[in-house]
């Protein structure tokens, strides 16, 4: 399984010279960040319309990437972003996978090799190089969305980088709000023994990227869309010859795949662990426990909505 969760979670040598205590957010960003495109990453990898499903699955997995754009081949203009929860819905989580019933008559092995175009989101939010942080805060929370691809005009669109919500989470030794004001405390979960064809549903459906396994309310697990992803052998999509991405999923459990060692945080914990935590391990978000038993849930989303609501 890739980027195993079950990572030491104490707290590291990051950011030493960080600033000391709460401070008003937009400000904070801006003196720490500058603009949009000095924060992000230029050297973006993208993809074309007409490259296979299978193919851009495997550039995911090569790059540890959560998302992708996708632009012309030709004039380099942004036409889209597939992410990897529209793979999960393609392989049987969702509406996505009627491209296999519909468009190539229940030929799983066609389909996968369909071109992307088929799968991407033609309607994501993008902005343009001027964009400042505040422009990605709100465009983020409005939308709810996790990256905002910039192009070079909102005409040509041609794309010049992808900035995500790692990329302007703040770092401070302290907000001065705990984890419990801002963490998600209706979070869906999944049981020992639930198939993985049922958890892609669950995680299709609601947006989510990962589900806490829980047992009697006490939490023994979590799993990711790309650890079930990488179960299924990302742009392979199956471990015998014949056997379907729809067949492992359903005959797969969750307990079979889910990671047993699972960071956690505490309600009482100032918000400011979840960045230290995120830089750590490459994790976008960790269940919340307290006396063993699961009581939430925090993300990335969650930090940057809170912070940027009381900014």
């Amino acid at each position: 399984m890739n980027r195993k969760e079950g990572r030491k979670s104490g707290t590291s040598d990051i950011g030493k010279s960080r600033d000391r205590g709460p401070r008003e957010f937009k400000s904070h960003l801006v003196d720490k960040e500058g603009d949009a495109m000095r924060i992000a990453e230029r050297d973006v990898v993208t993809t074309h319309p007409t490259n296979p499903i299978k193919n851009v699955a495997r550039l995911m997995k090569e790059h540890d990437f959560r998302r992708i754009p996708v632009i012309n081949a030709g004039t380099n203009r942004l036409e889209g972003l597939v992410v990897g929860i529209d793979i999960l819905d393609f392989l049987g989580g969702g509406q996505k996978y009627n491209i296999i019933t519909k468009d190539y008559n229940g030929n799983f092995l066609a389909a996968i090799n369909c071109p992307v175009h088929k799968i991407m989101r033609t309607d994501h939010p993008f902005l343009d190089k001027k964009a400042n942080i505040e422009d990605i805060i709100e465009v983020m929370t409005k939308k709810r969305t996790t990256a905002i691809p910039i192009v070079n005009d909102l005409d040509e669109r041609k794309i010049m980088t992808i900035v995500t919500e790692r990329d302007i989470l703040p770092v401070a030794d302290g907000f001065g709000v705990t984890i419990g004001e801002a963490m998600q405390r209706k979070c869906i979960t999944s049981s020992l023994g639930m198939r993985l064809s049922d958890v892609s549903k669950i995680m299709v459906r609601n947006g989510l990227r990962r589900l806490p396994v829980i047992r009697e309310d006490r939490l023994v697990g979590i799993v990711t869309v790309f650890d079930v992803l990488g179960f299924l052998g990302y742009g392979e999509f199956s471990t015998e010859r014949g056997i379907t991405a729809e067949q492992i999923l359903e005959k797969t459990v969750v307990e079979d795949i889910m990671e047993e060692n699972v960071i956690v945080v505490s309600p009482d914990d100032d918000l400011a662990r979840v960045p230290d935590l995120v830089k750590e391990t490459n994790r976008g978000g960790f269940p919340v426990v307290e006396d063993n038993t699961l009581v939430g849930i925090i993300t990335t989303t969650d930090v940057i909505e809170e912070l940027y609501k009381r900014g």
